[in-house]
């Protein structure tokens, strides 16, 4: 596929950005029902640490692992949001 050609990058990107957002909704289930949801979020944290001092991250520029970085937060942060989500009743369909 010809990378200059401006429709070709962009049918790209759409295909990129369904895909992670149908991979974020399939980690954000597993990461919510962790059985060990503690243990896993202290295996995650040190992970990122790892990756960020480490060769994992080193291709990624400093825009690239600050978005990655978020991107970890923002899954982990997950559980907390579904709990006070489901805390709040339930919308009523039909409104009355």
């Amino acid at each position: 596929m010809e990378h200059s050609d401006p429709r070709a990058l962009r049918q790209e990107i759409e295909v990129l950005m369904a895909m992670q957002a149908a991979t974020t909704v399939v980690l954000s289930s597993l990461i919510a029902t962790h059985p060990r949801y503690r243990e896993f979020q202290l295996h995650v944290t040190a992970l990122v640490e790892l990756a960020d001092a480490g060769t994992l991250w080193k291709p990624l520029n400093d825009r690239q692992r600050e978005i990655a970085r978020l991107y970890v937060e923002e899954l982990q942060s997950i559980r907390s949001r579904l709990d006070s989500a489901l805390d709040e009743p339930e919308p009523r369909w039909p409104p009355e």
